[in-house]
């Protein structure tokens, strides 16, 4: 598919609904060309910690923005996005409302590190914008915090994160050979994010990187992990920004790495995009059609003027009603939100009952420091992963109920029955096919069968970052990746290491350790079954806003177009015949943008 072509197409969509009257959908059409041409698409770079994460981000957008001195660790998610001016935002959690205060770009490195900020508020996370080439597309970075030994807080918060990312860049120093942990977390984030990279970092100071490499690649062989390997140095890419050597450049392997990037992760995200944005433009062309074809009918048939007054003014009444809230649709949709809450909630209690249950009983058999912490890991991991699917089955059902809604406007007959109207005036169906979320199973050995391949994308279309006032599902991914209720399972038995073996000690740190069990459960369903309600909450007032909207346009038409045609019957003949000229010209190019656009939404396909 050509980007030219489908930009070009995008464009006259726009010019077309324009001159047809609907500036609304113009506009429409505009920013779904904006979109397609940026796509928001995310990417995480994740590792142990001391592996070169932030030095490869610096790298990456050739700038100084994370910290990188071998004394301190980054310990707060950074999201780095594009923007004209360079600008940063802390964010905070607190009792109250979530606070946010702008910062200079240099001072980020304070509030990131572990070290943190001397402020007494706890920091969620930084947003920085800064003019890069890279990001200029729409491609942001999540640098995260060190997974320490990948069996810490951090890395179970960074596996639910990748359901809503479009890519994941795992960063693996070349001073050794990835270990077996490292290996059993790619085989999962591979089944959560399929677009996974490997960059292998610091082989300017690694004699032996080559040998690694080819290690690396025999240990992800045998695992049958599909995943590429990019060698990378950092610091020989701003050695080539400092002495502006292409070559030296091309030796950093950076290069490489974005080409890989643009490849795997940018372009399919682009695809994405371009296929929604062909889709709703061609939607919108068809529904603006029926009302044109209904205003030549009025045109060249007197009767029909008078059937079509009738018919806007009916419909007038009948979408005026549809607005209200005692609407039927509107009735279903509280209903759904309902039913959505109630199977969403009983699962996360459910799943966390039984992950409580079968900590409690290995908690009973543990007699070694290492099975403390083998244990813990496994809690933090299970609870992570509950939660995340808590929030991927709300999206997936977002997806549903969006159907069912335009399903069920789609079959009122909202202008009464005509004879010669032969097209479907509410086409509500069509306005939302491209929108659906598909509901399908992934294949066998997925860690969600909830439709992730489907929910991976289709927020494309809005901001994921430094959007504080939607909750959307990549920020409920925020949430999980930064919450540290969910981080602190890591250090839940720390304090039960065994100092011996006689009964009476164990029994009393099995005993406290199923103390702190129940705590951490309740405080993490607490917190979360919070965030769950103002998610759902956000999803309704979204969707009641969105068909709210899309029928108000419809009344917009229906009224427009009866007055068209009534002004330019008593404007005469001449009049009458040179808007039907008009209207019929714009019919033929609306059919011909819009079999243009669903053939470009095919090809993205």
């Amino acid at each position: 598919m050509s980007v030219a072509d489908l930009d070009q197409s995008l464009a006259a969509a726009g010019e077309l609904l324009r001159s047809a009257g609907r500036a609304d959908l113009a506009d429409r059409a505009q920013a779904a060309r904006v979109r397609a041409a940026r796509p928001n698409t995310v990417v995480c770079i994740v590792g142990e910690f001391k592996q070169g994460k932030s030095s490869l981000l610096n790298a990456l957008i050739g700038q100084e923005l994370c910290p990188v001195d071998d004394d301190i660790a980054t310990a707060t998610l950074t999201l780095v996005r594009h923007g004209e001016q360079a600008d940063a935002v802390v964010r905070y959690v607190g009792d109250d409302e979530p606070k946010a205060e702008r910062i200079a770009v240099d001072e980020v490195a304070t509030y990131v590190t572990e070290h943190g900020s001397t402020s007494d508020r706890r920091i969620e996370r930084v947003d920085v914008l800064v003019p890069s080439p890279l990001l200029a597309d729409g491609l942001a970075l999540v640098d995260s915090p060190g997974m320490g030994g990948l069996g810490a807080g951090h890395a179970s918060a960074t596996l639910s994160f990748l359901p809503f990312a479009d890519g994941l860049v795992f960063v693996s120093d070349a001073t050794s050979e990835l270990t077996a942990p490292e290996l059993d977390f790619l085989a999962i984030a591979r089944e959560r994010c399929p677009d996974v990279v490997i960059a292998l970092t610091k082989t300017d100071i690694a004699p032996e990187w080559r040998r690694i490499l080819d290690l690396d690649r025999a240990h992800l062989d045998r695992r049958d992990l599909d995943i590429p390997i990019v060698p990378v140095s950092s610091a020989l890419r701003q050695a080539a920004f400092t002495a502006r050597d292409r070559e030296l450049n091309e030796r950093s392997g950076i290069p490489e790495l974005i080409q890989v990037l643009a490849k795997r992760v940018i372009g399919p995200a682009k695809a994405n995009a371009a296929t929604r944005a062909a889709g709703e433009t061609a939607a919108m062309i068809r529904s603006t059609e029926s009302v044109l074809r209904a205003e030549l009918e009025a045109l060249t048939d007197p009767a029909a003027a008078e059937r079509l007054r009738e018919q806007a003014d009916a419909a007038t009444q009948r979408l005026e009603t549809l607005r209200g809230g005692s609407a039927r649709w509107q009735t279903v949709l509280g209903d759904r939100i309902t039913d959505l809450s109630s199977e969403v909630t009983h699962r996360l209690r459910g799943r966390v009952r039984e992950t409580t249950r079968i900590i409690e009983e290995q908690i009973e058999t543990l007699k070694t420091a290492e099975q403390w912490d083998g244990l813990a890991a496994t809690l933090q991991s299970d609870v992570a992963d509950t939660v995340t699917e808590a929030f991927v089955s709300i999206e997936t059902g977002r997806g549903s109920i969006r159907a069912e809604l335009a399903e069920l406007l789609a079959a009122d007959d909202v202008i009464g029955p005509s004879e010669s109207r032969q097209f479907d005036v509410l086409d509500t169906a069509s306005m939302w096919r491209a929108r659906d979320i598909d509901p399908s199973e992934s294949s066998g050995g997925r860690a969600f069968r909830t439709g992730i391949t489907g929910l991976r994308g289709a927020q494309g279309g809005v901001l994921m970052l430094g959007v504080s006032s939607q909750f959307l599902p990549q920020a409920a991914a925020l949430f999980i990746a930064s919450n540290p209720v969910l981080l602190g399972a890591g250090a839940l038995f720390g304090g039960f290491q065994l100092m011996d073996d006689r009964k009476r000690k164990l029994q009393q740190r099995r005993q406290g350790a199923r103390t702190q069990l129940r705590s951490f459960t309740d405080e993490v369903q607490f917190e979360v079954m919070n965030e769950i309600t103002q998610f759902l909450r956000s999803v309704q007032r979204e969707l009641r806003d969105e068909f709210i909207a899309l029928i108000g346009d419809l009344q917009t038409s229906w009224t427009a177009a009866a007055q068209q045609a009534q002004q330019t019957l008593a404007a005469g003949e001449q009049a009458a015949t040179e808007r039907a000229a008009g209207i019929r010209a714009m019919l033929e190019r609306g059919d011909t943008l819009a079999a243009g656009l669903d053939e470009l939404a095919g090809g993205a396909a």
